[in-house]
């Protein structure tokens, strides 16, 4: 939490330090992927992983893996048992995307942009930081984080950065 805290008023303040690296983005999501594997096992959920593209590119490749994981921890925490959830990574058009699609409850348009906003919890439960700092983050990167939800058909969050 107090991590998270920092992290979010370090966005703020615009005193957050960007590296710029090559990052293989099929490796990144391949450790994000495993990551997941085992909770994907004992709670029987479909987990899956889609790749279109091996682009590399040059961003902080700590701070994508960052905004991954938390996309991927938030769909497990909504998929229910027996649920799925698919990972996939794509390129064009100058962007890379990353997205993760689940079978959660959805989110009802009134809430989606709330759910960016710090603190902000749907059910009181968690910090409310973790898509508030993906968002930052995103923007810092020079990206964008978009949601596509409705109620009672799951959520896919996707992760847009440029390729240069």
């Amino acid at each position: 939490l107090v991590g998270d805290v920092l992290d979010l008023a370090k966005l703020d303040a615009h005193r957050f330090t960007v590296l710029t690296e090559e990052v293989d983005m099929k490796r990144l999501l391949d450790r994000a992927y495993a990551a997941f594997g085992g909770e994907a096992r004992r709670r029987e959920i479909d987990y899956r992983q889609e790749v279109r593209a091996r682009p590399v590119i040059m961003s902080d490749g700590d701070r994508v893996l960052q905004i991954i994981s938390n996309l991927l921890e938030n769909a497990f925490r909504w998929t229910p048992d027996g649920g799925a959830i698919e990972l996939s990574l794509s390129a064009g058009n100058g962007d890379v995307s990353v997205a993760v699609e689940d079978t959660g409850p959805g989110i009802a348009a009134e809430e989606r942009e709330r759910i960016f906003r710090p603190f902000w919890s749907r059910d009181g439960g968690g910090t409310g930081l973790g898509l508030a700092i993906a968002g930052e983050l995103a923007a810092a990167l020079g990206g964008r984080l978009e949601v596509a939800s409705e109620p009672g058909k799951g959520s896919r969050f996707e992760l847009k950065l440029p390729t240069r």
